[in-house]
């Protein structure tokens, strides 16, 4: 390790001995692996719409970008209020910092859903091109 990471490593060990070498490279978990495992394959799906909208921007960069604010919408969601809370405590309460697993749960599930059934549409589509092709090829 060279450059000025390196040397803020250093000095930062250096000023702070208790800190454990394992804390500083120990890589960083994520907060819900499942949402980062649908990202990640919604990602990858999206490599194969290449072709380009009305606009002219291609529909991988259109289905990334959406991806990402659908992501970064849900994360800042906040949790519902406990439903016996009464009204009026729930407008005083300040909004909690945790989502309700039961809405993220249903949130993947439904992302999940929607990705498969994309994916397994555009592959029935591509055979059927494929198998067009291939029936009215004349050599």
């Amino acid at each position: 390790m060279a450059g000025p990471a390196a040397h803020a490593l250093r000095r930062a060990m250096t000023f702070a001995p208790r800190i454990e070498r394992r804390t500083l490279f120990a890589p960083r978990k994520a907060a819900n692996p499942e949402a980062l495992s649908l990202y990640r394959d919604i990602l990858r799906a999206s490599r194969h719409f290449h072709w380009a909208d009305k606009e002219g921007e291609p529909w991988n960069v259109v289905l990334r970008a959406s991806a990402r604010k659908e992501f970064e919408q849900a994360r800042d969601e906040p949790a519902r209020p406990a439903a016996s809370a009464r009204p009026a405590d729930r407008a005083r309460a300040s909004p909690p910092i945790a989502q309700d697993p039961l809405l993220v749960a249903r949130m993947l599930v439904v992302g999940r859903e929607c990705l498969d059934r994309t994916v397994r549409q555009f592959e029935e589509a591509q055979h059927r091109i494929q198998s067009k092709v291939e029936n009215t090829r004349t050599r």
